[in-house]
C-alpha cells in the first residue's frame, strides 16, 4: 500500500468536492469516519452545486441487492451525470483484481464526463498499482459554525436548562470542541446538559475530557492535565513575558489584526531547569489542551508502521486542534538524521518540517532538547519555532523565588524560613534539585520525631548533593556556548 503525505491544512469538503467533481475527476477516496456527514455533503453537492440537480445514489454491502462490481457496471454506463457514493470500502469486497479491474473501467470511462465515484472508510488503502486512479482526501471534521448548529440544536432539547454562558465563555465551548465528529460533539453536549439546572463554566471540562478520551483510544497521543500555572513557576521572566504577550492572540480580534497564532516554540537547555514544567505552564497561559507525541511508540512499531503512525498523529492533533503538541527531548527523534540516514528517520523528519512549515490549523509545537546541538539546522531556522529559548541555571533570585514555591505548594509557613540565605547556599543548582532539597528536608524532619520542616533540614539536604553543574561541568559550559548567539535566554540578568 502506498505512504499517503500529511496534509498541511484541511478544506471546506463541499467546496472541495463540489471542484472535484467539476474538475471531473473519475474516483475519489475519502478518509472519515463519518459516513453520514460524507453522505449528506455528497447529497447538498448533487442538489444544489450546480445549475441543475445531478443524480446521486450510494451502495453499501447491507442496503444493496447487487454486487459492488454489477453496482459499477451500471454506474459506467448510465448515461446520466451523477455521484455514486461506495461505504466501507475495502479490498475484501471482492476478488482484489476483479475490483481493480472494475475501478479502472470506471476510470477510463467516466474521465471528462461529470460522473465521480466516491469511496469512503476511515483510512484509505490504495495498492500502488492503483495511485493514478485513485484521488484522496481528508473530509473535514465540523467547523466553528456548524459545531454553533449542533450546540443549538442539542441545547433546544433541554428547554429546562439555563444558558449562564457569556458570549466569550461560548466561544470558548465551541473551540473546546472543534477535533470532534457531528456525532461525537452531540453526544458530548447532551453528556454537558443531563442532570443540570444551568449551564456554566463548567462545562468545558467535560469537552476536554472526552477529547482526552478519544486521544487514548488511538494510542498516539497522550493527554497531558495541566496542573501548573506560570505564577507556578519560579524565575523565566522573559520566557513568561514572551507567553503572556501571545496569550491573546487566538482570539478574533487579533487575527483580524492580522496577528498569527505562533506555529512553536523550543525549550533548550540544562537538564532540570524547568523545560517540561514550562510546556505546561504553556497550555495553561493559552488556555489550550496539551498533548504528548511519544516518537518513540511510533518508531516502535508496536501500533504500526512508523510513518503511518506518524501521520496519523498528525491528523489526529490536528483534528483536536486547538491544541499544543508536546515534542520533549526532540534531539531523540532525529537521531541518525545528521549522519545521511536516509530511511525511515529521514521521511519522518522530513515530513514533520514541511508540516510545521505549511500547517494552518491552530496547532502549536512545545518542544524541549537537552542537547540542542544534535538538533539539524534545518528544524531551528525561523518558520519553524517562533523562539528558542535557553533555560540556563537558575539565578540567586530565581532560586529564592523557587524555593518560594516549592515551600508554598506544602503549605508551609514561608516567615520561618529565609529565602535568601537558601537561594546563596545553592549556587549551581537547577530547579529539580532545589525541590528535592525540600523533598529531602521534609524527610529528615519526619524521621525525627515527624515535626514540622526546618531551614536546617533543607541545609542538612544540600550538604549532601552534588549538583549537575559540578558533575556535569563540561557539557554544560558547551551547552552554554552554543546557546550564547543563537537563542533568547529564558531569565532576565542578574
Amino acid at each position: 500500500m502506498v505512504e499517503l503525505q500529511v496534509k498541511a491544512s484541511r478544506k471546506n469538503s463541499f467546496e472541495e468536492i463540489k471542484r472535484l467533481v467539476a474538475s471531473k475527476y473519475p474516483i475519489v477516496w475519502i478518509e472519515s469516519w463519518e459516513e453520514e456527514r460524507v453522505e449528506t455533503t455528497l447529497k447538498r453537492v448533487a442538489e444544489k452545486a450546480f445549475t441543475s440537480p445531478i443524480q446521486f445514489s450510494v451502495w453499501s454491502e447491507t442496503s444493496s441487492d447487487q454486487s459492488l462490481v454489477d453496482c459499477l457496471k451500471g454506474f459506467v454506463q448510465k448515461p446520466e451525470q451523477g455521484i455514486l457514493l461506495v461505504k466501507d470500502f475495502n479490498w475484501q469486497l471482492g476478488p482484489e483484481q476483479l475490483l481493480k479491474r472494475s475501478l479502472r473501467d470506471v476510470f477510463h470511462s467516466t474521465k471528462g464526463s461529470f460522473k465521480t465515484l466516491f469511496l469512503v472508510s476511515p483510512y484509505p488503502r490504495i495498492p500502488e498499482d492503483m495511485t493514478k486512479e485513485i484521488f484522496s482526501m481528508d473530509f473535514a471534521l465540523p467547523g466553528e459554525e456548524e459545531i454553533q448548529g449542533i450546540f443549538s440544536g442539542v441545547l433546544k432539547s433541554f428547554p429546562k436548562v439555563k444558558n449562564q454562558l457569556n458570549p466569550e465563555q461560548s466561544g470558548r465551548l465551541l473551540k473546546a470542541a472543534l477535533g470532534l465528529t457531528g456525532d461525537e460533539a452531540k453526544l458530548v453536549f447532551q453528556q454537558m446538559l443531563v442532570g443540570r439546572q444551568e449551564l456554566n463554566e463548567e462545562a468545558l471540562g467535560i469537552v476536554f475530557h472526552e477529547k482526552a478520551r478519544i486521544v487514548k483510544r488511538e494510542g498516539l497521543l497522550e493527554f497531558v492535565p495541566t496542573k501548573f500555572k506560570l505564577e507556578d513557576i519560579g524565575g523565566l521572566e522573559n520566557l513568561k513575558e514572551w507567553l503572556q504577550d501571545r496569550s491573546h492572540f487566538f482570539g478574533e480580534d487579533a487575527k483580524k489584526a492580522g496577528l498569527q497564532i505562533p506555529k512553536g516554540v523550543l525549550m533548550t537547555g540544562v537538564s532540570g531547569c524547568g523545560k517540561s514544567l514550562c510546556t505546561q505552564a504553556i497550555s495553561a497561559a493559552w488556555g489550550l489542551p496539551l498533548y504528548r507525541l511519544d516518537i518513540n511508540r511510533v518508531y516502535g512499531g508496536a501500533i504500526g508502521q512508523p510513518e503511518e503512525c506518524f501521520r496519523r498523529a498528525i491528523q489526529q492533533i490536528e483534528s483536536i486542534a486547538p491544541a499544543i503538541l508536546w515534542l520533549e527531548e526532540i534531539e531523540k527523534s532525529v537521531a541518525g538524521y545528521e549522519q545521511g540516514d536516509k530511511g525511515v528517520t529521514a521521511r519522518i523528519f522530513s515530513s514533520f518540517l514541511t508540516w510545521m512549515q505549511e500547517h494552518e490549523s491552530p496547532v502549536v509545537v512545545a518542544a524541549t532538547a537537552n542537547e540542542i546541538d544534535r538538533l539539524p539546522a534545518e528544524l531551528l531556522r525561523k518558520g519553524r519555532f517562533d523562539e528558542i529559548f535557553f533555560v540556563d541555571l537558575p539565578t540567586e533570585k530565581e532560586r529564592a523565588q523557587i524555593f518560594e514555591v516549592h515551600l508554598k505548594r506544602r503549605s508551609l509557613d514561608l516567615s520561618q524560613f529565609n529565602l535568601v540565605e537558601l537561594a546563596k547556599g545553592t549556587q549551581g543548582f537547577n530547579g529539580a534539585e532545589i525541590e528535592q532539597a525540600v523533598v529531602s528536608g521534609l524527610v529528615y524532619a519526619f524521621k525525627d520525631g515527624k515535626r514540622a520542616l526546618k531551614q536546617e533540614d533543607i541545609y542538612k539536604a544540600i550538604g549532601r548533593s552534588v549538583p549537575l553543574s559540578t558533575t556535569m561541568a563540561e557539557t554544560i559550559k558547551e551547552i552554554k556556548r552554543w546557546a550564547d548567539t543563537r537563542a533568547v535566554k529564558a531569565s532576565k540578568a542578574g
